[in-house]
């Protein structure tokens, strides 16, 4: 009996023993941590290498947006434009530009004698004026003065609309007459008798003996006429005098004399070389006193130079070359009004044509051509007055 409950309670421990390591050995599995483990065996599934070529195959599609990413650089390029075209708005550029519309007008001669006409400086307007030579304007353009050598002869005055044409002195050979800078005196050269200078010879012991010649000789002075009371005063100058032109302030007048360029008191009686080249002539002072253009004879053509306004020192303002078989002449200078240009004649063409060019020289140019397509110019000498640049 004993035995029986002794089995009994063994069976039944046993059972429970069984039973208990059933439920331990379902709470170990779980705890091992093998799970885990297939996380970091995924892996080992590194075949989505082979799908991830697809997308090294897309990118190889992203170059095309590159290339789009490299046409952007156009935007970039436009700004770098800016400082290519910057040169272009510097002041330097607009320099050698042509020469801009001309301002003024001009008066001018067809020859000497003959038909004088007025003309805008663009070309428009042409009109006649009057019959003579020489003209010029007066400084406030209100007028125009020149020469005539038919009766009855001498200086005359004519409004610039063609009306109260006058004689202002009366001189079978009168030349150039030019205002003064005020507009209250004419000067201009003109001729007149004067005796030859006596005959000089030494004699041992006596010293100098002087022989008068009787006969009179025709001479060329310069003369200033006050337009206030018609007054004549001849200033001291040489027994060849042509073609004078004022200083600025009215107290002098430069010329072409004996031995080349003289200067003259308009009122006085100084008159001493200016400059000494006996191959210029027709000196033009500019508006503003700082040069006088000259008309030099350089060989076998005439050319146009310029100096200081104290004679110092001579530049050139046309030319050609040496090499040409017919080289051509360029005369009658004339100043605009503000001092910029300077018209003249040439006949680089084969016809006596209007050019215009800047002050130094630069940008010859030929103007009027409408004018002169009309009208034929001629050109005598080296002491005619073709045009006048005025207001």
């Amino acid at each position: 009996m004993v035995k029986s409950r002794v089995l009994g309670a063994l069976c039944l421990a046993a059972l429970i023993a069984l039973s208990v390591g059933c439920g331990a050995g379902g709470e170990a599995r779980p705890t091992p941590t093998t799970i885990p483990l297939a996380p970091t065996r995924a892996p080992e599934t590194p075949m989505p290498p082979s799908p991830t070529l697809e997308p090294t195959a897309e990118p190889t599609e992203t170059p095309a947006p590159t290339s789009e990413a490299t046409d952007t650089p156009q935007p970039t390029a436009t700004p770098t434009e800016p400082p290519a075209a910057t040169p272009i708005s510097r002041p330097e550029p607009p320099a050698p530009t042509p020469i801009p519309g001309l301002q003024g007008r001009f008066v001018f001669q067809v020859g000497s004698g003959g038909d004088i006409y007025v003309v805008n400086a663009d070309g428009s307007g042409l009109r006649r004026l009057t019959q003579g030579m020489d003209p010029s304007w007066s400084p406030d353009g209100t007028q125009v003065v020149f020469a005539r050598w038919t009766e009855p002869w001498g200086i005359y005055a004519i409004n610039a609309d063609g009306s109260n044409e006058r004689l202002l002195f009366s001189s079978s050979v009168a030349r150039s007459p030019v205002f003064s800078p005020d507009g209250s005196q004419l000067a201009f050269h003109f001729t007149t008798e004067g005796r030859h200078p006596a005959w000089r010879f030494w004699i041992d012991g006596f010293g100098w003996y002087y022989i008068e010649r009787g006969y009179k000789q025709t001479e060329w002075h310069l003369g200033v006429l006050n337009l206030a009371d018609g007054r004549l005063h001849e200033p001291y100058c040489d027994n060849l005098s042509f073609s004078p032109t004022w200083t600025v302030d009215g107290e002098r007048l430069v010329y072409d004399g004996e031995q080349g360029l003289m200067v003259s008191e308009a009122n006085g009686a100084n008159n001493v070389p200016f400059a000494d080249n006996v191959h210029d002539y027709f000196p033009v002072m500019s508006p503003d006193g700082s040069q006088i253009a000259i008309q030099h004879w350089q060989h076998d053509h005439w050319e146009i130079f310029a100096t200081g306004a104290d004679g110092v020192g001579r530049w050139p303002l046309t030319g050609s070359s040496a090499l040409l078989e017919r080289r051509p002449n360029n005369v009658s200078p004339a100043w605009s009004p503000d001092g910029k240009h300077i018209a003249f004649l040439s006949d680089r063409s084969g016809e006596w044509e209007f050019y215009v060019m800047s002050a130094d020289g630069s940008n010859q140019r030929q103007v009027l051509e409408n004018v002169t397509g009309q009208l034929k110019i001629f050109y005598s000498g080296g002491n005619e007055r073709v045009l006048s640049w005025g207001s």
